[in-house]
């Protein structure tokens, strides 16, 4: 089975702090489950220390897409989105994390432009602007996470 697509998602929500390495670890583990044959890739994620989420970062990246489609920033806005909708995260939090994505990320065009005309907004005293815009990838983070 092709795991790229998770793979990029757990790795991009590593990098933003979304997720732990104990949740990267459980995905490859139940990955090598499914698997007759694991991915040497799938071990060496497993192998590296949950704590250590530089060296998780660096496993994974043999299985990331890139650039990352549409559908991984969709599924890490949507865990952003949960945070937020049950209290895990801040607005200030959340705000962070949007602003580092856009920043350290390359997002799809059409996406980044939807970002930055929230962020407009946001700055311009729009305070519920930012929930408003993740309530959109509500739904898509169960799809390719499995937290």
């Amino acid at each position: 089975m092709d795991y790229s697509l998770e793979a990029t998602c757990y790795r991009t929500a590593l990098l933003l702090g979304l997720i732990r390495g104990d949740d990267v670890h459980r995905w490859a583990e139940q990955a090598i489950a499914r698997e007759p044959e694991p991915a040497p890739e799938l071990i060496e994620i497993v192998s590296a220390p949950s704590t250590d989420l530089s060296a998780l970062r660096h496993a994974l990246w043999p299985l990331v897409m890139e650039p990352a489609p549409r559908a991984v920033f969709e599924a890490v806005f949507g865990l952003l989105h949960a945070d937020l909708a049950s209290g895990r995260r801040s607005v200030s939090d959340a705000l962070t994390v949007l602003r580092q994505t856009r920043s350290m990320l390359r997002l799809p065009p059409t996406m980044y432009a939807e970002l930055n005309s929230m962020l407009v907004a946001y700055a311009n005293g729009r305070s519920e602007a930012i929930a408003e815009w993740l309530e959109q990838f509500g739904p898509s983070a169960s799809s390719l996470f499995h937290l």
